[in-house]
């Protein structure tokens, strides 16, 4: 299996919008990622496998700060470190750009995530309560963390 990594494009917007809903209840649209894909500052990174779309990140360039707006990977493929490899890129071309801090949030309840993103340095800076509610049948807290990058 070869993994070629690139840039993605509004060309990639439905297949991004297909492997969002197998990560997320409350999926993007293939028009909400082919809006996001053409903005200015979107920052966006895509492991394909064989032609298909595994994994991705999404990141939103402001100036000094980015955020981090999603990360999907495909359940079979969970767990062997493609999101750590997509973050660590793309954040390595952020800073290259002159960015000093990464913002993302994250729900509670997604302790894969969390671990990640912790492992990649990001800490805690505060919570939305009853943030996340789609396929939950409690509303949980949205976890906001960011993260300094090297000059």
């Amino acid at each position: 299996m070869t993994l070629h990594l690139c840039a993605l494009t509004p060309d990639d917007a439905a297949a991004a919008a297909a492997l969002h809903a197998l990560a997320f209840a409350d999926a993007w649209s293939e028009a909400a990622f082919a809006a996001q894909f053409n903005a200015a500052g979107a920052v966006t990174l895509g492991v394909f496998e064989e032609g298909g779309l595994v994994a991705f990140a999404l990141f939103q360039n402001t100036g000094l700060e980015a955020d981090l707006l999603t990360v999907a990977t495909h359940p079979d493929r969970r767990s062997q470190g493609l999101a750590r490899r997509l973050i660590t890129r793309l954040m390595d071309d952020l800073a290259r750009e002159a960015v000093t801090r990464v913002t993302l949030d994250v729900a509670e309840d997604n302790a894969p995530a969390l671990h990640l993103y912790a492992s990649l340095g990001f800490t805690e800076d505060g919570r939305r309560p009853c943030y996340y509610t789609a396929g939950r049948p409690v509303p949980v807290a949205a976890i906001l963390m960011s993260k300094t990058l090297a000059a």
